[in-house]
């Protein structure tokens, strides 16, 4: 696997150096003795299974165990590493894919609730130590796991017209599936209460953006007011939207602006100021950088 750009001097690999990089997906079957042996991070989502044996899972420089059923998610840019554990032949399934893969259910928070909070909140409390990797499958609930990954693997191996429309299908299914299960096993326990914290504070900052976007808001202060330090919310939210909270704004403002050239006669250094810009040059060069022309070109167009 080809190496990207070091993040912090840590090896970040995207979809593309995978061998079948072409794909927004990867499947692998794996033994962690044949693995990459030394703390790195990938662009993308990972989902792994355990089928057998042990290994140890080093994520934000701690070291949890893994056994057989454990299933557990890699978050985009998060350092881990799984190590093997001295006889102990573990069998673990990879499957990292990009998001864009699946856009829809991960654009909406509600479809994935679930999921979100075991993908993404969950490594983050980790790290801070509030809560510790759970997630054990048994019985129905491990048989069904397997099941996806094994039908995942025989079509990603063979090849046949529409493998990736199944794989897409089985990996929503998987998603649905953990994420049922995570809440089942935190809602008796006093974790419940901090996820729904930070999601509810993750969902109202979203919203809150969203009603005033044409005022002059900074991350910092978005996310003190809903109790986040500003580095875990712009994670979470680049994670949510795949924008930064710059880029998100400016989508906003230019989207505003583009609604009022379209339908109304304001002057453009109107719409300018009323879409959130406060300068009317930015304004310009910002617009015909995401929209492809000038404000005044927009305007004769549509």
């Amino acid at each position: 696997m080809a190496e990207k750009k070091n993040l912090n001097s840590i090896p970040v690999f995207r979809i593309e150096d995978n061998p079948d990089g072409y794909l927004m997906f990867y499947i692998k079957k794996y033994d962690p003795e044949d693995g990459t042996l030394y703390i790195h991070a990938h662009e993308c989502i990972q989902i792994n299974y355990v089928y057998s044996g042990k290994a140890t899972h080093v994520i934000h420089d701690k070291r949890f165990d893994l056994v057989k059923g454990d299933i557990f998610v890699i978050p985009p840019h998060v350092p881990h590493q799984i190590e093997p554990v001295e006889a102990s032949e573990a069998i673990i399934v990879e499957f990292e894919f990009d998001p864009k893969f699946i856009n829809e259910f991960f654009n909406d928070l509600k479809k994935g609730e679930s999921f979100w909070d075991f993908a993404y909140i969950e490594p983050f409390l980790v790290e801070e130590d509030l809560v510790r990797p759970r997630l054990n499958l048994v019985g129905k609930m491990q048989c069904e796991t397997e099941n996806i990954f094994n039908e995942a693997l025989k079509e990603y191996e063979s090849r046949e017209p529409g493998f990736d429309l199944i794989i897409r299908s089985l990996l929503l299914k998987l998603l649905v599936l953990v994420g049922r299960e995570f809440t089942k096993s935190i809602s008796k326990s006093k974790s419940a209460q901090i996820f729904e914290r930070h999601n509810d504070a993750i969902k109202g900052a979203i919203r809150h953006i969203e009603e005033n976007y044409t005022q002059d808001l900074n991350i910092d202060t978005v996310a003190k007011m809903f109790l986040l330090s500003p580095s875990f919310f712009g994670y979470l939210f680049k994670n949510l939207t795949s924008k930064t909270f710059k880029e998100y704004i400016t989508g906003l403002r230019i989207a505003k602006a583009s609604e009022m050239l379209k339908n109304t006669d304001e002057k453009i250094i109107n719409i300018c100021y009323e879409s959130g810009f406060n300068n009317v040059n930015h304004f310009n060069r910002t617009f015909k950088q995401i929209i492809g022309m000038t404000p005044g070109q927009y305007r004769k167009n549509v």
